[in-house]
């Protein structure tokens, strides 16, 4: 559990200032990727930080999670931590974590993009953008 401090607090309430509510990853870094560095140190560390704590105070339900995730339209990439977001799965632990029938529920709700899921998260683009290119 990540401890609630005031500096966490004042920036949630600058995200939701910003855009109502504290959104995902992917419209805070749009042209990021899940896997990036840049979610393990500073303003992206930060950042998960504060997503975390709002998540958890205030998507409850898988419902609630689900309708919270859909407004957003995640790109395929991001697909995986949606599934952890919405069913707790901690996939990501596991080295060979099959989210096919996760993604099968995704698609059942409406969500899209879980065909592209492998291409986008592979796509050179990212390697390129890591290193700078």
């Amino acid at each position: 559990m990540i401890e609630k401090t005031e500096f966490l607090v004042n920036k949630i309430n600058e995200f939701i200032a910003q855009y109502g509510e504290v959104p995902p990853q992917w419209v805070f870094r749009p042209d990021s990727h899940p896997y990036s560095i840049i979610w393990r140190y500073g303003s992206g560390d930060e950042y998960c930080d504060c997503f975390c704590i709002w998540f958890e105070e205030n998507c409850k339900t898988t419902e609630e999670r689900i309708a919270y995730f859909k407004k957003y339209n995640p790109p395929p990439r991001w697909l995986a931590s949606v599934v952890d977001s919405i069913w707790e799965t901690e996939g990501w632990n596991e080295p060979f974590f099959d989210y096919t029938p996760y993604f099968k529920k995704l698609d059942e709700y409406g969500f899209i993009g879980t065909a592209e899921y492998e291409k986008d998260l592979e796509d050179q683009k990212w390697l390129d953008k890591e290193k700078g290119l």
